[in-house]
């Protein structure tokens, strides 16, 4: 089970490597930005070509140019005394302009590009000028902040940008639970260095680590993904020696687990006509899908409990279809034959929620799994994300039948 995962993790990083190296080229900002998150990494020390050198300097910088005078702002830490006049020249001109005026592709838009910047006034060693750079930098942030419409990733982003102008670790308010692979990257990044703080859980962090395993598993990363491979690379190697462990021994993994069910199908036997003897495994109701799961989760799980007694509640004894004691953990399959299914699912789930963890200690979370034979997509995260509103619900998974299985014909 750990070498399995610890493979499909290291694909993952390797993935997020090719796309860091990508930018790896002098004076590309999401390169800086990723050298600026990983500079202290000592797997990282030999592969960087990325800082802005004299000759850039002399040859390619633009003073008018706020991506370039942020590049040469990740960089100032190594250049002369002269490389650092020009770029509070360069500064000076950038302070006359309206940063919010024009398209919304300006610095004031771009965190990572706006960190640039602030790296280089940090860099600068007079006072006196930067007293009157950080004001300015500070408002873009706070407007920032303030504006409507930015994302999770991106007041992240801007609250990082304030913790490099003035040091103080920032008051952050967030559940990790919906949030994305960037979000609890950038979360689990900042709060390991007390750059963010959440005073409201204790196990915040723990929460995060958890949900990221789990994302890095289940994301599909493929392609550029700019400054923020990084972020995830570092946050995701970080936490595989920290809370692997505890990865394991919980529901997030069952989640990962089944999360893979529709891809594992496509060597579901079902032969076509054309087979001298086909053979055929119908899926036609519930109990079908119940099988699969069990061989599946009995591969991991040696305390795996098919059908596990629920103290009564009100007139009835209830049996979830599996349970986990060791990770107390609930698992409840259901089929749905037709697209009208879910409406009724969804109220069958919110019950038996309710009865399977009423009077019970032994438990209190549950996955549930729904298998789609009508393929109705579109009804599936309007199901997921509402069942996903209770406390009680671990994870929802949808996953919609095999296109080789056709329901009835079972010869």
């Amino acid at each position: 089970m750990t070498e399995a995962l610890s493979q499909e993790i290291c694909k993952q990083l390797g993935k997020l490597r090719q796309s860091i190296l990508s930018h790896n080229e002098k004076s590309d900002i999401y390169g800086l930005f990723s050298h600026h998150i990983l500079a202290g990494f000592a797997e990282w020390r030999e592969e960087w070509d990325v800082l802005c050198d004299h000759d850039w300097v002399d040859k390619y910088f633009d003073e008018k140019n706020a991506y370039s005078i942020s590049s040469l702002g990740y960089s100032l830490n190594n250049l002369s005394s002269e490389s650092s006049e020009r770029f509070t020249k360069a500064f000076d001109l950038l302070m006359k302009r309206d940063p919010f005026k024009g398209p919304h592709v300006s610095f004031a838009f771009q965190p990572v590009t706006l960190i640039g910047l602030i790296l280089g006034v940090k860099a600068v060693t007079e006072t006196g000028w930067i007293t009157k750079a950080s004001p300015w930098l500070s408002s873009i942030i706070e407007r920032r902040l303030s504006s409507e419409g930015l994302t999770k990733y991106q007041e992240l982003l801007y609250s990082y940008a304030r913790f490099q102008l003035d040091g103080s670790p920032q008051d952050i308010s967030m559940k990790s639970k919906g949030l994305s692979i960037e979000e609890l990257a950038l979360l689990e990044y900042a709060l390991r260095r007390n750059i963010f703080r959440d005073n409201r859980q204790q196990n915040t962090s723990v929460e995060i680590r958890e949900n990221l395993i789990e994302q890095i598993i289940k994301s599909d990363i493929s392609g550029d993904v700019d400054e923020k491979a990084a972020i995830i690379w570092i946050a995701v190697s970080e936490s595989i020696s920290t809370d692997i462990g505890s990865y394991l021994l919980s529901p997030h993994y069952v989640s990962a687990i089944l999360s893979r069910f529709e891809v594992a199908m496509k060597r579901w036997r079902y032969d076509s006509d054309k087979m001298k003897d086909p053979i055929r495994w119908p899926i036609v109701s519930e109990r079908e899908v119940q099988d699969i799961l069990y061989l599946v989760l009995r591969s991991y799980f040696d305390d795996l409990i098919d059908e596990e007694a629920m103290p009564k509640f009100g007139h009835k004894f209830h049996k979830p279809d599996f349970a986990i004691p060791s990770l107390r953990l609930l698992i409840e399959v259901k089929y749905a034959d037709k697209k009208d299914d879910f409406k009724n699912l969804e109220q069958e789930i919110i019950i038996d929620t309710k009865a399977y963890l009423t009077n019970t200690k032994g438990y209190d979370r549950i996955l549930v799994f729904i298998y789609d034979e009508s393929s109705s997509v579109q009804e599936h995260e309007i199901t997921r994300r509402d069942l996903k509103k209770l406390e009680e619900i671990e994870d929802v998974i949808i996953v919609s039948k095999p296109s080789q299985v056709i329901k009835g014909d079972v010869s």
